[in-house]
């Protein structure tokens, strides 16, 4: 086993969990941010003599716009870091980081989120919390457009007499009857109709 790996199993033994003690001022989610990893990693790896160089592979950046208006920059970023031991063996991963900043920033947090991610995954730091789990997760296909020939909630109901279409209508009792309900109730027929059959019953 080379040096590395013995160094990183130690560390691994020695790292507690890593809470979220912070709180975002904006949308009031807690996290945990880039310096309580370092600051609890930092001794540890001092320690074991085990030191990281960052290499980025790739970055990718873009200008967005928020809600109110203002100008931001996403950036995100694809690093390799590299953990050495003191006999020169290393061990690397490659990890994503992503960033947004209204200023000159957004690639320093995206860097800052990517390391913290790479030590989490390397080190299997214990967090004290239920992470979801991929697997657990069911996205289902995107909903086809609604088609339009069914959006409307009753379908036309046709006089048995004329074949023209019963409305809506409001009734004695100031409620307004649907066109199903005026047909049921002049035996199929619009009020038009009915009233030319029931030439008595008009006034009612």
């Amino acid at each position: 086993m080379a040096q590395i790996h013995e160094a990183i199993c130690a560390a691994m033994g020695r790292t507690g969990a890593i809470t979220k003690d912070k709180k975002n001022a904006q949308q009031g989610f807690k996290y945990r941010g880039v310096d309580d990893v370092m600051n609890a990693l930092q001794p540890i790896f001092s320690e074991f003599c085990i030191f990281c160089t960052p290499k980025v592979l790739d970055v990718k950046r873009e200008e967005r716009v928020t809600k109110s208006g203002s100008a931001m920059t996403y950036t995100v970023v694809t690093v390799e870091y590299v953990f050495y031991a003191a006999d020169g063996s290393f061990v690397s991963c490659v990890v994503c980081g992503e960033g947004m900043d209204s200023a000159d920033k957004s690639t320093s947090k995206a860097m800052s989120i990517a390391f913290k991610y790479a030590c989490f995954q390397l080190l299997c730091i214990p967090t004290e919390e239920t992470a979801p789990d991929p697997d657990g997760e069911y996205h289902d296909k995107a909903p086809k457009s609604p088609d339009p020939a069914k959006q409307s909630q009753e379908p036309a109901i046709l006089c048995t007499k004329c074949g023209g279409e019963i409305k809506p209508k409001k009734g004695k009792d100031g409620r307004v009857l649907s066109a199903k309900e005026v047909a049921e109730t002049l035996g199929g027929l619009c009020p038009e109709c009915w009233k030319n059959d029931n030439p008595k019953k008009e006034g009612e």
